[in-house]
């Protein structure tokens, strides 16, 4: 049967008018309205002030009166904690290329996923030590060739073997500027380290007869140290190298691709220099992820639907409400698992609530139960808000497998977000893009479960400006 559709009341309280979840309203299902408001008084040191009917929850320590999920507890990999150190931030600090070894790990994983087998361990071998900064893996051939040279006994002190690409960025750039006693080194992608087949030895002049007798040559006094593998079984692998970063980037940056051709070029060395020493938020993948499925079709315009809107003032003063259909008789709230209040439809329009919490940076979950007169569960609400008092991450609930991911109280320089879910843009089904310039993303979630968001927000210039993730499950 139809719904007539009321308008939604904001509490006066909140100062604020409904956000543009109003808008998408229209696309989802005609709603019927009721309200009761409820003033709860929740402490930000822990104290919980519960309404008549709900069950009593411990409360915890969190702003609204239960441990929150904090920002330590987010998978904030590409956020500012690890932005702030980029590949190029190194150059100028620094003589050590252990600094970028996440990211270099991710790269050798990656190396593997292009060409499985190709690079052989070496680190098992007895008569190798290992220097602090050196990879253990060259290609098959070098790497059997070399634990044959050493197998005649003593120690061949291994300076470097396979070189990833931020690690010959930061020597290259090293030696340009005459810094870290670099005599010379290739420029990035050019280098024979970075194909696995090249190794520098401190004691070369020890090594060198039996080095050569395994395929390997000498570079000569321009770099002593140096040794190339050109017997049996060597390939050129430098463009590999530089492909497995561009992959990698790829599949981190969906909304700003590079070349994936192996040929380092302006926009490689750019994007390389911006990247994170420790590594990516999703790093080697050897089989293609599957894509995100299509969206299924929205609920019908008869299908009855629950719907959660929330706002703040500048005290901290939540303010949730629940758009129901007409058989709804009581909402019971809860925020991270504590009971805050009940609303019912016998006292007014909206099922609304009023909560005194505060703004500690961190993200918390709203669960709105609506039931029916006897008692019955009609549906459950689940989103995400983070306490926070201007560009605040939001998850809102908007119908079955529905929900709205946007910005509350964006800053004035913020002019467009995109979300990505485990890596993969989001269609905004309202602007039918993935950037959105109105700070909102709806969107189904199908399959529901654990999933990782990705909020990326950009100026007015479209240049990225911010970067956050979390880790939410959906049900």
């Amino acid at each position: 049967m139809p719904y007539p559709l009321l308008r939604m009341r904001v509490a006066e309280s909140t100062g604020k008018s409904p956000s543009s979840f109003l808008s998408a309203l229209s696309l989802l299902a005609p709603w019927a309205l009721a309200a009761l408001v409820v003033p709860i008084a929740l402490g930000c040191a822990g104290s919980a002030g519960m309404d008549a009917g709900v069950p009593p929850t411990d409360a915890g320590t969190g702003c609204f009166g239960a441990p929150a999920m904090g920002l330590s507890d987010r998978s904030d990999a590409v956020g500012a904690a690890r932005q702030a150190l980029t590949i190029d931030s190194l150059v100028a600090s620094g003589c050590t290329t252990t600094v970028v070894s996440g990211l270099s790990e991710q790269l050798i994983g990656e190396l593997e996923c292009l060409m499985p087998g190709q690079m052989a361990r070496i680190d098992g071998d007895p008569g190798l030590a290992l220097g602090s900064a050196v990879f253990p893996w060259l290609q098959r051939p070098a790497a059997e060739a070399l634990i044959r040279a050493t197998a005649g006994g003593g120690t061949l002190r291994l300076n470097s073997g396979l070189r990833t690409l931020p690690q010959q960025y930061l020597l290259y750039r090293w030696y340009q500027a005459g810094r870290c006693g670099i005599s010379l080194a290739a420029t990035p992608g050019t280098s024979n380290h970075e194909s696995g087949v090249a190794i520098d030895v401190s004691d070369y002049a020890t090594w060198q007869g039996r080095l050569e007798a395994e395929g390997f040559a000498w570079f000569g006094a321009g770099d002593a140290v140096h040794f190339d593998y050109r017997g049996a079984g060597a390939t050129d692998l430098r463009g590999l190298s530089v492909l497995a970063f561009q992959r990698l980037w790829n599949r981190n940056h969906p909304d700003d691709l590079i070349d994936d051709d192996g040929l380092y070029g302006p926009q490689t060395e750019s994007r390389l220099a911006l990247s994170p020493a420790e590594g990516f938020l999703m790093g080697a993948t050897c089989t293609p992820p599957d894509p995100m499925p299509d969206p299924d079709p929205m609920p019908d315009p008869t299908e009855p639907t629950l719907g959660l809107e929330w706002s703040a003032d500048r005290d901290g003063v939540y303010t949730f409400t629940t758009l129901a259909t007409d058989e709804v008789e009581r909402v019971l709230y809860s925020i991270d698992g504590v009971a805050v209040g009940t609303a019912a439809k016998a006292d007014g329009v909206d099922f609304t609530v009023t909560i005194a919490g505060c703004f500690d940076d961190s993200i918390h979950e709203i669960t709105a139960r609506a039931v029916d007169i006897e008692g019955n569960l009609i549906g459950d609400l689940v989103g995400w808000f983070e306490a926070q008092e201007s560009n605040a991450l939001a998850v809102r609930p908007l119908g079955p497998g529905t929900w709205e991911f946007g910005l509350d109280g964006p800053s004035a320089d913020t002019g467009a977000i995109l979300i990505l879910v485990d890596g993969f843009p989001v269609t905004d089904l309202v602007s039918d893009t993935s950037r959105s310039t109105r700070l909102a993303v709806l969107s189904r979630v199908d399959p529901l479960g654990t999933r990782e968001i990705t909020l990326r927000r950009y100026d007015g210039a479209d240049t990225l400006t911010d970067t956050q993730s979390f880790t939410i499950t959906f049900r």
